[in-house]
């Protein structure tokens, strides 16, 4: 058995490879969701105050809702060898409401590291100039550790969407497994993520549209880190499985 391993130039190579036989088909979907956001958007108006504000508003929320679920789908299913059909956009509302709490559980805990942050910051901006010299940069310390806690809580549940797109598993479970799955490789996941930003803004300076090309390779690198990560779980589990059935097998020498 081919062992598995997670390599950000394998990634990008499994990209190409699959940018070359659906990237042109992929690329004009992604377009043309965004003519009809535009489209949408100047329809909708600029008043604020105004009910086809509102309405188009909540449409254009519930388009990009809809497009990000299915165009995930689609890479999924490119992935397993099936040919993009445009039912995926239909049949993926099945696991909205799982998405949907998901979405909940990733900004409450966003808006609740914010509001602690903004509390310690606060308090250390009202001690007395006496001791504010030692105090505020302890405060401003404090901040920048939630930040990175928050970056790393971020990267650890990273996949839960994709799991919940590709599993019949609801909300805790699919941040379980991605919490699971990225145990160890939050480095790995960093850079990965550094390399998907350069690729992007290189996209922007071919031209702009070309940035169209390269978010859809950015989300064919990032499924594929996905399946690589559970491979490795999976493996690992299996490894530990016939470990343990290799240490029951022994038999006590008296």
């Amino acid at each position: 058995m081919e062992k598995v391993s997670f390599s950000q130039g394998l990634i990008f190579r499994k990209s190409w490879d699959f940018m070359k036989k659906q990237g042109v088909t992929m690329t004009g979907l992604y377009l043309a969701f965004m003519v009809v956001s535009v489209i949408l958007s100047f329809i909708s108006g600029k008043d604020i105050t105004s009910g086809r504000y509102i309405i188009g508003s909540l449409l254009s929320v519930i388009l990009s809702w809809g497009f990000g679920m299915g165009f995930s789908k689609l890479i999924l299913n490119i992935f397993d060898g099936i040919e993009p059909e445009m039912d995926v956009f239909l049949s993926i509302w099945s696991r909205a409401w799982t998405y949907f709490k998901l979405l909940i559980v990733i900004w409450g805990v966003m808006i609740i590291c914010g509001v602690i942050a903004f509390v310690i910051v606060d308090m250390t901006m009202d001690i007395s100039s006496v001791i504010s010299g030692l105090i505020s940069p302890i405060g401003y310390l404090v901040l920048g550790a939630f930040v990175v806690f928050l970056g790393w809580f971020l990267f650890r549940i990273s996949f839960a969407g994709l799991i919940i797109l590709d599993t019949d598993l609801g909300t805790m479970e699919a941040l379980r497994r991605s919490w699971r799955i990225t145990k160890g490789h939050v480095w790995k996941l960093v850079f990965l993520s550094f390399l998907i930003l350069g690729l992007n803004i290189l996209g922007f300076l071919a031209f702009i549209i070309g940035v169209f090309f390269t978010l859809v390779m950015s989300q064919f690198a990032y499924t594929i880190a996905y399946r690589v990560l559970w491979a490795l779980y999976q493996e690992k589990e299996s490894l530990e499985i016939e470990s343990a059935v290799e240490d029951n097998d022994i038999e006590p020498v008296l």
